[in-house]
């Protein structure tokens, strides 16, 4: 006798066959609003039941690597990621996932209500990303950040277009380095500190504790600058390049070699999110950039980030809710029970 194996019943397409959604953009959007909308939709549906859903299976079965040095002993701190982790990030910027709240097009299309559409092509993206969408998430949190108008027009100019491109070979995304042992979330404990350099800009020298999307081409950090006194208020949000190719400092030219003064002590052993490469790491005098006047207590500039970020989070919630009863209902609609199909 052959041993039964149940075939995997696949779930609906995540836009047309999810009425709730339709409606719900219906309402929000208007019926206009909607049709405008359903190419981008449609689209990401069907890379999702496709190749995206290889890319997430295959980011979760081969978890990040930290490579310290290379084979002639020289450090280099490379953090490998696996084929599917790439697609993700290919996809997320051929579907303007970050770039479409910000993109001319799209506003003058849905008006403030393309953050409405976004949120829904993420509906769809997030549940199957190997959790991609985390620097997606801070992507959106550092563009809205570098959109801010007391934001150095130069800085704002030389990184916001490759946050929002929607071209994979040049689009990248932002980490968020925040996090430091002796504090967590008791940002006022942060002792990483922020000395201004003779060029205009900074030097951070630190230690964060928990940094996501470790293979980012940027991050923003919170330091103290120099001379400011306790707490958490007065923290300034920084722009600091992850790579040797992005910051103006001498040191490794071999292609993505880390930026001089950024080291990458180890990638975390985590619980969940294992395709999301997050890591401790080291600044010693690490080229960096304010967002901001450094002078005026910057955490409620950084608060942009953080509230975009959350945004993100409570949505990639409902959306991995929605996804796992999208499982659920497939499986359910082809279990034979007592000889018959089974009903709801």
């Amino acid at each position: 006798m052959s041993r039964f194996v149940q075939p995997v019943p696949p779930p609906a397409d995540p836009y047309a066959g999810d009425a709730l959604l339709r409606s719900w953009l219906e309402r929000h959007l208007g019926p206009a609003g909607h049709a405008a909308a359903k190419g981008r939709l449609h689209d990401l549906a069907a890379d999702v039941t496709g190749p995206l859903r290889a890319a997430h299976a295959d980011a979760e079965a081969h978890p990040p690597t930290l490579v310290r040095y290379d084979p002639w002993g020289a450090r280099v701190d490379r953090i490998d990621t696996s084929a599917g982790w790439q697609e993700q990030r290919a996809a997320a910027a051929r579907h303007a996932v970050v770039a479409l709240p910000y993109l001319p097009d799209a506003r003058g299309t849905w008006g403030a209500a393309a953050r409405v559409v976004q949120h829904a092509l993420l509906h769809l993206y997030g549940p199957e990303s190997a959790t991609f969408s985390c620097p997606v998430a801070m992507a959106d949190g550092a563009a809205a950040l570098l959109s801010l108008p007391d934001v150095d027009g130069a800085v704002r100019d030389a990184w916001l277009p490759r946050l929002l491109s929607t071209d994979p070979g040049t689009a990248i995304t932002s980490g968020q380095w925040m996090t430091e042992s002796q504090g967590g979330s008791d940002l006022g404990r942060s002792s990483t500190v922020g000395r201004p350099a003779a060029d205009g800009s900074w030097r951070l020298t630190g230690e964060k504790w928990f940094c996501s999307a470790a293979d980012a081409a940027m991050a923003v950090a919170l330091a103290r600058p120099e001379g400011a006194g306790r707490g958490s208020r007065v923290l300034a949000p920084f722009l600091v390049p992850r790579y040797a190719v992005d910051s103006p400092l001498p040191g490794g030219v071999a292609p993505g070699a880390p930026a001089p003064g950024v080291t990458v002590h180890r990638l975390k052993d985590k619980l969940g999110t294992r395709a999301l490469p997050t890591a401790e790491i080291g600044l010693r005098d690490a080229y960096a950039v304010p967002l901001g006047d450094p002078a005026v207590p910057g955490l409620v500039r950084a608060m942009t980030l953080v509230v975009v970020t959350r945004v993100h989070n409570a949505a990639a919630a409902a959306g991995g809710m929605r996804r796992g009863l999208a499982y659920a209902r497939a499986y359910a609609d082809v279990r034979h029970v007592a000889g018959g199909a089974w009903r709801p």
